[in-house]
């Protein structure tokens, strides 16, 4: 079994909408190289990787990434309660989400040894919070997002019930 599927690339080149010539001439690589990538059948050099990872604005490492073979991964899921928050937590390797609803007035604030190097988003499905990050306040309603190193010190609020989902996942 292959450990890497490199036919990405054609996903991507089609999401920048490249032509292969258009790439091919980026990378400062050949048409016929391509080619081969696209279909799968070419290993490429950590070069050849290297000259695409640029034209896609990537690291080498997550285009190498995006290649691996994956196979789907079900989340583990346990019930979460903590300081009023109440939902799930649902893990991946690399990933975790809680799925959390609070009443208002509920303050949480973050626990600087549970953050590692990862990133953190909010994002709101009902209700309003505020996320204070490094002392700088986002409120934030329905339909509204953000994102920020966890490492940061930062606290939620829940200013009206709400349900949202806080997500962590891993920094390049």
């Amino acid at each position: 079994m292959k450990e890497f599927d490199f036919s990405i690339i054609k996903a991507l080149r089609m999401k920048w909408g490249l032509t292969a010539e258009e790439l091919a001439a980026r990378a400062n690589i050949t048409r016929v190289t391509v080619a081969k990538i696209e279909s799968g059948n070419g290993n490429p050099t950590i070069e050849t990787l290297g000259a695409l990872s640029r034209v896609f604005q990537l690291p080498a490492s997550e285009l190498i990434r995006m290649a691996e073979v994956a196979h789907c991964e079900r989340g583990e899921t346990a019930p979460f309660a903590d300081d009023g928050l109440e939902g799930a937590h649902i893990r991946f390797s690399n990933f975790e989400i809680y799925r959390l609803k609070a009443g208002a007035g509920i303050r949480k604030i973050s626990e600087p040894g549970y953050h590692e190097n990862t990133a953190e988003v909010c994002l709101v499905n009902s209700g309003t919070i505020r996320i204070t990050v490094r002392g700088e306040s986002h409120d934030l309603g329905p339909d509204m997002a953000i994102r920020f190193k966890a490492l940061h010190e930062h606290r939620i609020d829940i200013l009206e019930d709400a349900e949202f989902l806080l997500m962590h996942h891993n920094l390049p």
